[in-house]
């Protein structure tokens, strides 16, 4: 496909997918719908052009039941609306992200005999849809191509009946050009801070949602277990949110707000990651989720993260993460204990981890795949 409508409905992050598609759309011309609902867009006769940004959403889907009621009218709406913008931008393929672009738009596209390929986000191993409308959406699967970025969501499939031949797993990739490379007054700063903590403390980040408190109280208390062996360990908390106040209070009453430091949101990332000795990830559902783990891998930083079917292709446990059973604070605990006195193993978790992106986490690699994917 040399052009391409991309076009994403559903309140999703495309973080996992912006760097692949940025590249793969060198020379050619994109069309990506950004802001109002679709049909505000249609009616106006325009399109936005293509910029990726990781708030590339519109409007919230309607009630299911509303969606099929009215398939008919989005059915024909969808499909004149698409012959006046093939014609006037001259679009060859149809990318689809969401599930709502893929019910109403995949039927139209192929009517007018354009390739269309689905991208399954990690968001859609939790998709519930109405009953009427999965059914039309295993239907459309069976005639698109899918490139899917877990191995659980192919199971998922299989659970609802569908064998598909024409589903193709893609590895999950980080774009290094977007990793921090250049040293700067910020990275002299985390540098020396760790070299005086390693003396001292063992630091463990966990990037966190604060609206979130029962996430944050696991974390608190299960530094508590940790602090009866390892007295230098420290927590770093990046995130915000409604109950900020309320933890820091909880840290307080555990005798914890010494050795608790909530950090607020940070940006870049692994610039923070550089200066810590482990990741607890507690969150792993979704494009943003995938891409703070990848770039926690790219430094060489050990994760502690509990089992989780949606991350088994590239958190292996012993190897790329330390897997615990549950996320509990007795078995997140033991695993921070274990990589602070086992420098084996920490060390093993941090070279194995930039081995994977550099062989299968790298975008070059992806998006080879996806062409020759497309190409078939």
């Amino acid at each position: 496909m040399k052009q391409s409508l991309i076009v994403s409905l559903g309140r999703i992050d495309q973080s996992l997918v912006v760097g692949l598609l940025g590249r793969w759309s060198d020379g050619r011309q994109l069309l990506w719908s950004t802001t109002g609902q679709l049909t505000d867009l249609w009616l106006e006769h325009s399109w936005p052009l293509l910029k990726f940004s990781k708030k590339a959403v519109i409007t919230q889907p309607f009630l299911g039941f509303w969606l099929w009621l009215l398939r008919p009218w989005f059915y024909l709406t969808a499909y004149w609306r698409l012959v006046k913008l093939v014609k006037r931008q001259q679009i060859d393929g149809l990318i689809c992200l969401s599930w709502l672009d893929k019910i109403w738009l995949t039927g139209p596209a192929l009517r007018l005999g354009l390739p269309v390929v689905w991208l399954q986000l990690p968001e859609e191993v939790n998709l519930k849809l109405f009953a009427p409308l999965a059914a039309s959406y295993r239907r459309q699967a069976s005639r698109v191509k899918i490139l899917t970025y877990g191995r659980h969501l192919v199971d998922n499939w299989q659970t609802t009946g569908s064998c598909l031949s024409n589903c193709q797993l893609l590895c999950p990739a980080l774009d290094q050009s977007k990793v921090s490379q250049q040293a700067n007054l910020f990275d002299s700063f985390a540098d020396n801070q760790r070299e005086q903590t390693d003396k001292k403390y063992f630091v463990v980040g966990a990037v966190v949602n604060l609206d979130d408190s029962q996430t944050v109280e696991v974390l608190l208390r299960s530094l508590k277990i940790v602090l009866s062996v390892v007295p230098s360990v420290q927590l770093v908390i990046i995130g915000d949110g409604a109950k900020r106040k309320e933890l820091q209070w909880l840290a307080k009453q555990l005798d914890l707000a010494n050795l608790v430091w909530f950090v607020g949101r940070q940006e870049p990332l692994d610039k923070w990651f550089r200066s810590l000795d482990a990741l607890i990830e507690l969150s792993m559902v979704t494009s943003q989720d995938w891409q703070r783990l990848l770039q926690a891998m790219s430094v060489g930083l050990p994760i502690i993260a509990p089992k989780d079917k949606q991350v088994a292709d590239f958190l292996l446990p012993g190897q790329t993460a330390l897997v615990v059973e549950k996320a509990e604070p007795e078995m997140l605990a033991q695993a921070v204990i274990q990589l602070q006195q086992d420098k084996l193993l920490a060390g093993r978790l941090s070279w194995q981890s930039k081995q994977w992106i550099a062989e299968f986490g790298n975008l070059e690699r992806q998006l080879t795949d996806f062409i020759n994917y497309l190409a078939k």
